[in-house]
């Protein structure tokens, strides 16, 4: 459901929460209790979809931050990094040989 949302660009807590029929507080503790929270959940899904695009697809890295809801492509790279400890270029390159 996450990861849907990303997609179209209306992934927050707030939504998650009342798709699931729930009230986001109830989701926080929810997520709470298994160790976790919306953040986290929220970033695992973006980096997968990253690491598709940028696999699987020649789309501009900016349009791949755009997709993902970053303000910019920079923002994009520093979370990339943060995720897997290279650029997203860098991810590219060496996945793509």
């Amino acid at each position: 459901m996450v990861r849907t949302e990303l997609l179209h660009g209306h992934c927050s807590a707030e939504r998650i929460a009342g798709l699931l029929c729930m009230h986001r507080r109830t989701l926080t503790r929810r997520l709470s209790a298994e160790g976790t929270a919306f953040s986290v959940i929220a970033n695992q899904g973006r980096f997968e979809i990253a690491r598709q695009l940028i696999h699987h697809t020649d789309i501009p890295l900016v349009q791949i931050a755009a997709a993902l809801g970053f303000s910019e492509a920079s923002a994009f790279t520093r979370a990339f990094r943060r995720w897997s400890v290279e650029s997203p270029s860098a991810w590219r390159t060496r996945h793509r040989r």
